[in-house]
């Protein structure tokens, strides 16, 4: 189990998210999990706000993600970044208190030439540039190389005057308005091109998708099939943002069945309030009658547990009574014939070739079914591995989402 263990999260909702951060935070503790890709696919601006807050620095942004925060400096200090990006990259930098922000444009134009604009607060959540008051502007042709890591310096002289420099370019110095003590260094790419982050040694990292992309997913697959040279040795975990407990003790026996058994596309944790997962937990005899029947979903989803918010509050209800326990299946790990959903599941990086996933895929139906009958590989779920799924979408009005996170938390 020497190869790099990385977990991956569609990210994120604030009044979901901290179970899991607590789970993942131990597993990283304790060497089993070597890094968690915190992908923000947010709809809101109170969970965009949150996801920046407390899951790490940003190391990947998509061209549409808009203007993230990568650090402060203060008078007399300077801070790098490495990056590889192919043109169009974006520098904001605000003070506190003022109206108007600095931008700097690398690479812009197609890589071709370069400026610095001053603009009203309002341009700063929009990609719209009106006329905006150019204080400089300059022809850069291949300042930037999207195959090569280019460094970007941001510095303020101990006399207040800002400083950019990129990959050789020296941007003029700008004196700014009043007594700045420091300043705020935001990123965002912009025209097609990305900015990814290096150098970055933290464990938990945000990778950030279009804003407002209404099926998102296919960009966090695209990133790692576009660099499967670097990912083709590690193993992958997935898991949603609404899983609110996880059976720590056994996640290493679940990475070592991924690792081995390479006859199978993916692999499921045992998902409480799962439908596929739900019938073969009945079928064993860990669901009595008296929380309902939980018959074998046709399409892999749908079905009375997936529509109904009740049945599934009462299955957390019944799995934390009972301590929480493992529900061992038929087998120890179960072949799965159909469409499951992939609440928390496993792979191996050399899968990585064949997730090219398009907008226009669902991700759950190619890779629970497309793929493993290509490939002539199966789809399985690990018996000895409890995770609990905290609901689906038509379950948010009845399945009382506080007050089971609650009772997670304290049992």
């Amino acid at each position: 189990m020497n190869k790099r263990k990385i977990l991956v999260t569609f990210a994120g909702r604030k009044d979901r998210m901290g179970l899991l951060k607590k789970h993942v935070s131990s597993l990283l503790d304790a060497g089993l999990l070597d890094e968690w890709h915190v992908w923000d696919f947010t709809r809101t601006e109170q969970d965009r706000a949150y996801i920046s807050s407390h899951y790490g620095p940003v190391r990947f942004l998509r061209p549409e993600a808009g203007y993230h925060s990568v650090g402060m400096i203060e008078r007399g200090a300077e801070r790098d970044y490495s990056f590889m990006a192919a043109s169009d990259v974006h520098v904001a930098i605000k003070t506190a208190g003022h109206d108007q922000f600095l931008e700097y444009v690398i690479g812009g134009w197609q890589n071709r030439g370069s400026m610095i604009r001053q603009l009203d607060e309002a341009a700063f959540s929009t990609y719209e540039r009106g006329e905006g008051q150019c204080l400089h502007q300059a022809s850069t042709p291949s300042v930037l190389c999207g195959q090569l890591k280019d460094k970007l310096r941001v510095y303020l002289t101990d006399e207040g005057k800002l400083g950019v420099t990129v990959s050789g370019y020296k941007f003029p110095e700008l004196p700014l308005r009043g007594d700045i003590g420091k300043v705020e260094i935001f990123l965002r790419g912009g025209f097609g091109s990305s900015i990814e982050r290096l150098n970055l040694s933290e464990k938990v990292s945000r990778f950030i998708g279009d804003k407002g992309c209404q099926k998102p997913y296919w960009q966090a697959y695209q990133y790692y099939v576009e660099r499967y040279e670097a990912y083709k040795e590690a193993i992958f975990l997935k898991c949603d943002d609404d899983i609110i407990y996880l059976q720590e003790e056994r996640v290493a026996d679940f990475i070592r069945c991924i690792e081995e058994r390479t006859d199978k596309f993916l692999i499921s944790a045992n998902v409480v309030n799962n439908g596929v997962c739900a019938y073969l937990q009945q079928q064993a005899g860990h669901l009595p009658q008296a929380l309902g029947a939980f018959e074998n979903p046709e399409q892999g989803f749908g079905g009375t547990l997936w529509q109904d918010g009740q049945k599934a509050y009462n299955l957390h209800r019944h799995f934390i009574a009972q301590g929480k326990p493992s529900f061992p299946l038929g087998e120890a790990l179960m072949d799965v014939e159909a469409r499951l959903s992939i609440n928390f599941i496993g792979w191996r990086g050399e899968m990585l070739r064949y997730m090219q996933i398009t907008p226009q895929d669902d991700d759950e139906h190619m890779l629970s079914v497309v793929l493993p009958r290509f490939l002539g590989k199966k789809v399985a779920i690990f018996s000895d591995f409890m995770v609990s799924h905290l609901s689906f979408f038509p379950q948010e009005a009845a399945v009382k989402a506080d007050e089971i996170i609650k009772l997670y938390d304290t049992a």
